[in-house]
């Protein structure tokens, strides 16, 4: 199952990128056991969802990352869906990329609900990357 959803994931992604041609670069998301859930917490209002991703670019490039995740708005974790991907290494919004493959640390940022419970102690399964 779990391989089923990373190839549906890797597919979506690739049309994703491919749809949109001005582009600077191809970047593709693993959904391997390289990429992997780390930790969570709150701090203040929001919560931080702790992930490394291994991410396959075409050249050097900028990127941001967001999420969706809808199991832990569920749960009570999140009020909404949408987050927002900060590097952990220099807490910016946007991530450099080099050409090939990258192993980035991302937290991904969102409202705080008001439940300390995580639904899932995996990636968000729907995670968008945008080159510059």
């Amino acid at each position: 199952m779990k391989r089923i959803l990373s190839v549906l994931l890797l597919i979506l992604a690739i049309i994703g990128l491919c749809s949109c041609g001005n582009k600077k670069s191809t970047v593709i998301l693993d959904n391997s056991e390289k990429s992997y859930f780390v930790d969570f917490y709150t701090e203040g209002d929001s919560v931080y969802i702790e992930c490394v991703l291994n991410i396959y670019s075409g050249s050097d490039t900028e990127a941001t990352i967001g999420a969706v995740d809808t199991d832990n708005v569920k749960s009570g974790l999140l009020k909404s869906p949408a987050l927002t991907g900060i590097d952990k290494s220099d807490m910016d919004e946007t991530f450099s990329l080099l050409a090939g493959e990258n192993e980035v640390t991302v937290l991904f940022k969102g409202e705080y609900a008001g439940i300390f419970n995580i639904d899932k102690r995996e990636i968000p399964r729907f995670i968008d990357i945008t080159a510059k």
